[in-house]
């Protein structure tokens, strides 16, 4: 905000000022104690400029001093019908449900519990619906009441509640009058419907994402498991209205609501495909929905629902919860190639237990599908970063970044996994192959390999599915990790042979496929065989090459 905004005659503040036990600024008109660039500041002037809270005292506002219960209630009346007294304001609340005490002590502070409560009804008086949020991340949620965590678990699935640093609610500590006065910022993000969009980003991965709020959509009568139609440029494109990119199969177009959370935003996507190269997006375009069929993919979407811990304690072991393993299908060797998630991002909380475990296993050389060199250097510079074996790798060159996409079938794609497949032949072992959450990426190089190294449909499908089972609990050999496996692996394998789209496997020459693959993204016979007899390459010839 500009500082010439701000800058007011003290009589023109004077002559706007009201006193309800309070005091109110002219619009734009910023408190003396709210400073620029504070997480609060934007808050503060939305509560201002809409007469929604009003100063404690002239020119202040006390962004961290106590809420008040008259503060608390009068806030949202206010958000309603407009300024009114503390009486009226009452009795509003009691009559739509805001506030259903007895006694009203005005001046009390209320507790950050209370408010919240008081942010439910009022979400519910708005008919404001959610999937529903995860208490698992924070740490103090025993001291909920059975009744507090529905309110908590509905108000984190909105997105308007985040919990304090530490994972942390919090929820019997005093509310501060800037946590309200940020309540109300976001609010109205929440309350409208919209069934339009223009598209803000396009990340690397070709995802664009739209300022179209997710709850926009849930307000419009769309929901999740509804297909839709989406209209970009001169493209109409059928796609299900879902919440996270394995909700459909590889290479289906999908709209996201992440998480289901109502305050992100839509991203249009392919997985594991480039959306904005496919259908030419860019930013600033409008994007329009419209509802094809009413709960056409739910049962589909309901399927494919995944849910997954990011806690160390909620696994039975560090390798568990690194997904970190030797792959050992087929011919290849016994401590020669591995997969695991990230040892670096540490944005899954993971990847200190990945290096140490990579340190463990005595890995020599890195393929890093995900990162490039800026984003490394950032994981390097985090508070949290915790991962010297990989560093002193990387300083040794013995790291390769390769930045890739998850487009699969795109150029890019097979010119950065040739590079990254030239750098093994070159690399002593043993491998580590590494994306973020060594998933998707990792997945299908993993499975390139192992078809490489002449093993069966069964024993790929079984190493990709062990992430499923290690990070989301999937059942071995249910519907759910059938389903799964068919849209993920088993259709990479039919990529790699060059099938079409459900093509059966059980007759295919898998080695001979990998072979025809690695040879059309551009390496040679003598480079594959010599990546062959790598991976091939067990203990002895590892520790002994002189017996090999």
């Amino acid at each position: 905000m500009k500082k010439s905004f701000r800058i007011v005659s003290w009589f023109l503040v004077f002559v706007l000022s009201f006193s309800l036990g309070a005091v109110a600024f002219a619009e734009g008109v910023l408190p003396s104690d709210v400073k620029e660039d504070k997480w609060y500041t934007d808050a503060v002037e939305h509560v201002f400029t809409n007469k929604l809270m009003e100063n404690v005292s002239e020119n202040k506002f006390h962004p961290n001093g106590e809420l008040s219960r008259a503060t608390l209630y009068k806030s949202f009346y206010n958000s309603e019908k407009g300024s009114g007294t503390l009486e009226e304001a009452l009795n509003w609340c009691k009559e739509v449900g805001i506030y259903d005490g007895e006694e009203f002590n005005g001046q009390e502070f209320v507790s950050r519990l209370e408010m919240f409560k008081a942010l439910y009804n009022y979400m519910k008086y708005k008919d404001i619906s959610t999937l529903g949020g995860s208490l698992e991340y924070y740490s103090d949620t025993e001291k909920l009441s059975e009744t507090a965590i529905p309110v908590m678990e509905y108000l984190l699935g909105t997105g308007i509640v985040k919990g304090k640093d530490g994972g942390l609610i919090d929820a019997d500590s005093i509310a501060k009058r800037s946590e309200l006065a940020r309540i109300h910022y976001d609010l109205p993000k929440l309350l409208t419907s919209s069934t339009s969009g223009v598209v803000t980003v396009v990340d690397k991965y070709g995802n664009i994402t739209l300022d179209l709020r997710v709850q926009n959509l849930l307000n419009a009568g769309f929901e999740f498991g509804d297909n839709l139609i989406v209209k970009i440029g001169k493209d109409e494109i059928e796609a299900p209205f879902v919440t996270a990119y394995s909700d459909v199969d590889n290479g289906s177009e999908l709209v996201r609501g992440p998480n289901g959370t109502g305050l992100r935003n839509i991203i249009i996507a392919i997985n594991m495909g480039n959306f904005a190269e496919t259908y030419k997006a860019k930013e600033g375009e409008q994007v329009d929905f419209e509802l094809k069929e009413k709960g056409g993919y739910l049962t589909e979407w309901e399927i494919r629902q995944l849910d997954r811990s990011n806690n160390r304690e909620d696994y039975d072991s560090d390798v568990i919860f690194a997904n970190f393993r030797n792959v050992t299908t087929g011919n290849i060797g016994r401590e020669v190639y591995y997969r695991s998630s990230s040892p670096v991002n540490n944005d899954l909380g993971r990847a200190a237990y990945a290096d140490a475990l990579a340190k463990e296993a005595g890995i020599k050389t890195i393929i890093n599908l995900a990162d490039n060199e800026e984003e490394l250097e950032g994981y390097f510079e985090k508070e949290d970063f915790n991962s010297p074996y990989y560093k002193g790798l990387y300083e040794e060159g013995n790291v390769i970044l390769l930045d890739m996409g998850v487009d699969f079938e795109s150029d890019d794609f097979k010119q950065k996994l040739k590079t990254g497949l030239e750098f093994m032949v070159e690399n002593d072992r043993p491998y580590l192959v590494h994306c973020n959450e060594g998933k998707d990426r990792a997945g299908f190089v993993a499975g390139l390999l192992e078809a490489l190294m002449g093993s069966t449909v069964d024993e790929i499908k079984e190493d990709y599915m062990i992430t499923y089972m290690n990070y989301f609990g999937v059942e071995y050999g249910s519907e759910q990790y059938e389903k799964i496996a068919e849209s993920n692996i088993l259709e990479s394998l039919r990529k790699i042979a060059g099938l079409e789209k459900g093509t059966e496997l059980t007759d295919v020459d898998l080695e001979e496929a990998a072979e025809e693959y690695l040879q059309g993204i551009g390496l040679t016979g003598e480079q594959i065989k010599t990546l062959k007899k790598k991976l091939a390459m067990d203990l002895v010839a590892l520790y002994f090459p002189e017996a090999a």
